[in-house]
């Protein structure tokens, strides 16, 4: 099986060249074909898909909407304020390696010696690799091209709309959830469970659909005009459906496969070590840190601690004072999170480092005024060679979607909706489990839905969906929530890709003659 899976690799590699990462040759698919014979060889072409997915950049744009109060990188600040200088660039070749992949899945899960039912279980992985490239393409750079399961040798095949990829993402979601078996019924190809919640299942598989659906509702007030002909209430339906599979029930009884955790303690002391009841998809880094480049590393857990937490490092492993958290570039004041999480909400506590005592304005000399994030402690240092003893890694999963995240999401879906007493119900349940007062209809001046916007602001604060989040909430939530830069752009350039990244103009230059990149970012480049 590992010759196989390197055979694939190279495959792969072949198949999406960096020189035009959007041809498919005929011969590479009859290589493709005669490889898939077993359950095991079928295996090792969905652990390939894992791989990818772990290697891959989950977000790229997370700091510009991320919660801070003081940034000293003058790059980061440039990005939050839309100016075009800093060229915020990125590459999708290997995001359509993984689509090579699972469209190779997907086309010959059929011809292998086993089951139907097991065919099914590796066509809808497939299905689920599929539908999360275009979802993180879609997220990151808008309008993308569709690579077909029988895609040519066609050159010129231009992108479509950012609206065009997140319906077929939809429609590739949608097939994930009718194959793939819920979580505690996924076995391998030997008949074992999974050690980590890494593999796709019924459950990620309807995140990622309420994700998608809730994407392209909230999306359409920058989708072009001849593309907002849809309905953005029956995704809303359709969102608010597939988060309530996950959750259980239409009340928030846990459905016995995902379950909260007890308090926000055990989310990062549980949760986010990965393979927790409320965990819903994650990717496994240990015992992988060795393999994947990780420090510091965008394409990693890394990046998402490394920002926050780097203080810790310079503590714990280099023996600095605390006042080492005026250094960092990225900043919490203790003011704000005071007003976040006030008194008794249990997340004051878990999420910030000995909140009260280093809050005291009597340490503000050493502090800055400053938080210290604390939702990311443990780390691993390097125990040989020339950087023993130096910082390796923070030993953590990434977890994608958790339980609290889709309650949020429902919450979300069922205001839009006007199922306010249901939205509350589910807001209520994550403020319970943190002790925090329940809502009040006088909150933020009856605004439901704002209130569920900050609620998973507090709740994810660390896990990179804000960004994300303002722009699926709609364009005064834009102007609102995010920098100066935002605030005063016109609506047109939100319609012309001011969202998203621009493309590295070395793959506008292959064979691939039908690519463009976007209007917003084609003025300045």
């Amino acid at each position: 099986m590992r010759k196989l899976f390197y055979t694939l690799l190279l495959g792969v590699s072949v198949l999406f060249s960096c020189e035009d990462a959007l041809d498919m040759s005929p011969e590479n698919s009859v290589t493709f074909k005669n490889g898939y014979e077993t359950e095991n060889d079928m295996e090792a072409a969905t652990r390939l898909c894992a791989s990818m997915v772990r290697d891959l950049p989950k977000s790229l744009q997370t700091h510009m909407g991320n919660y801070v109060d003081s940034i000293a990188s003058q790059a980061t600040l440039d990005d939050r304020n839309l100016n075009p200088v800093s060229r915020r660039l990125g590459d999708w070749t290997f995001h359509y390696q993984l689509i090579g992949s699972a469209n190779a899945v997907i086309k010959y899960a059929d011809q292998i010696d086993a089951p139907q039912e097991r065919r099914d279980y590796y066509k809808g992985q497939g299905y689920f690799y599929q539908a999360w490239a275009y979802f993180a393409m879609a997220q990151i750079w808008g309008d993308c091209v569709i690579v077909s399961l029988d895609a040519d040798m066609e050159r010129v095949r231009p992108k479509s709309t950012w609206t065009e990829v997140v319906e077929y993402a939809i429609e590739s979601a949608r097939e994930a959830v009718r194959l793939l078996p819920d979580y505690d019924k996924v076995r391998d190809a030997d008949g074992n469970p999974p050690s980590y919640k890494d593999v796709p299942c019924k459950g990620a598989a309807n995140a990622l659909l309420a994700n998608l659906c809730a994407w392209k509702a909230g999306c359409k007030y920058f989708a072009q005009p001849d593309q907002q002909n849809y309905d953005e209430n029956a995704l809303w339906e359709e969102a608010e459906a597939a988060c309530t599979a996950i959750i259980g029930s239409e009340t928030g009884a846990p459905s016995g496969v995902y379950q909260l955790a007890a308090t926000p303690e055990d989310v990062i002391t549980k949760v986010f070590k990965g393979n927790s009841s409320e965990g819903i998809y994650e990717i496994q880094y240990s015992p992988y840190w060795d393999e994947i480049g990780h420090y510091p590393n965008n394409t990693s857990l890394d990046s998402r601690a490394f920002v926050y937490h780097l203080w810790i490092m310079q503590v714990k492993i280099y023996g600095r004072g605390l006042d080492v958290i005026r250094d960092m570039k990225t900043l919490i004041r203790s003011s704000s999170v005071d007003r976040m999480f006030p008194e008794g909400d249990l997340r004051r506590d878990a999420y910030f480092y000995k909140f009260d005592l280093l809050s005291n304005p009597t340490l503000h000399e050493t502090t800055g005024g400053f938080a210290y994030p604390y939702a990311f402690r443990d780390l691993r240092v390097q125990t040989s060679g020339d950087d023993a003893g130096s910082f390796d890694h923070f030993d953590y999963n990434y977890i994608f979607w958790r339980l609290a995240d889709i309650y949020l999401l429902r919450a979300e879906c069922r205001a839009r909706l006007n199922k306010n007493e249901l939205a509350i119900a589910d807001l209520n349940v994550i403020r319970q489990r943190a002790n925090a007062k329940l809502y009040d209809p006088s909150e933020f001046g009856g605004d439901l839905r704002y209130a569920i916007f900050k609620e998973r602001e507090k709740e994810l604060i660390f896990e990179d969906t804000r960004y994300f989040d303002v722009i699926r909430n709609g364009e005064d939530y834009v102007r609102r929530e995010l920098s100066e830069g935002f605030a005063k752009a016109p609506l047109q350039d939100f319609v012309d890709g001011c969202f998203f990244y621009a493309l590295y103009p070395d793959l506008l230059e292959g064979r691939n003659t039908g690519l463009r990149q976007n209007t917003w970012w084609n003025r300045y480049m």
